[in-house]
This record gives C-alpha cells, structure tokens and sequence, in this order.
C-alpha cells in the first residue's frame, strides 16, 4: 500500500476583534500538535500565524461593511504556507513600511542576523514601535514572507515555511 503525501487546508473567514488573534493562534497550534510530533514545528506555525493575523487587525482598514479578513493555512509535505489578505488603504503608510521591512530582512545573510539587528535596534531606541513581528516570522519561523497587493484595495502577506513535522502514528 502507497501512501499518498500529507496535505491540510484551512480557509477561515475571521472577524476583525482583538480576542480573536489568540483564539487562531492557540486554535492553530492545538490542531497542528494533536496531528503532527514536532511540537517545536507547530509552535512556530502558531506564531507566524499570530503574527500575520496581528497585523491585519491592527493595519486593516476596517471602515466599510465587511469587518472580516481571510485566514489561509496550506501544507504539502514539506512545506506549509501561512497566507493572511486583509482589506487596506492604498493610502495608508503602513504599507510602504511593510515592503520596507521586508526589503531591510531580504538584505541580511540570513533570517537570524536580521533579528539580531532588530533587537539591537529595539534596544537602542526605547519606546519606538518595534516592527518585531515580521523579522520574528522570518528567523523563529523559518520562513520566505512576501506581501502584495492582491486588488485595489486589498493586501495578502504569505509567510513560507519550509520544514515538516512528521505526522504522529
């Protein structure tokens, strides 16, 4: 008997509350460790997941009807993809300062030392807004972030990751 290789999917319409960010985020990892052996593996997928969620709570632009972003979680065996499209102002500085921190983390050797540089930077200048999130993605997570407008007036940012907790038996 072959066994065909592992694939998930989870498709969420999720409302745009606070409360929700760790409700998906302890959601996501109870799901993934009641599946997968790598606890260390779904902790991470748990993080990115909270990380991208947070951010399109706090930079959406929630101003019209729909109150409500979109939350995608795939994996084929060996990699699982984290993707999160929000609503957004064109408009709004937020977004250059995305493509910015994606731009400065793409600059560095390696995830790692771009989280270092940022922590150095944190600890530097108290009281700044910190911008952790993403480079916490990148380095913690194991993951290739890109971001892209996706309509006039809508963002996705998909976070890759690359390795694989084996499924328990």
């Amino acid at each position: 008997m072959s066994m065909k290789p592992f694939q998930f999917s989870i498709d969420l319409p999720v409302l745009n509350h606070w409360r929700n960010v760790d409700l998906l985020l302890t959601s996501v990892q109870s799901c993934f460790v009641a599946i997968f052996s790598d606890v260390d593996g779904c902790n991470a997928i748990a993080m990115v997941t909270g990380e991208l969620v947070e951010n399109a709570v706090k930079y959406g632009y929630w101003s019209g009807d729909d109150k409500h972003f979109r939350l995608r979680i795939n994996g084929r065996h060996g990699s699982v993809v984290v993707q999160v499209e929000n609503p957004v102002d064109p408009a709004n500085p937020q977004l250059h300062k995305l493509e910015a921190t994606l731009r400065w983390i793409d600059e560095f050797p390696s995830a790692e030392a771009a989280y270092r540089a940022k922590l150095l930077e944190i600890a530097s200048q108290p009281g700044m807004s910190s911008g952790l999130g993403l480079v916490r993605c990148a380095y913690e997570g194991s993951s290739t972030l890109r971001a892209e407008l996706i309509e006039a007036n809508a963002l996705r940012v998909v976070a890759e990751m690359t390795f694989w907790p084996p499924a328990r038996s």
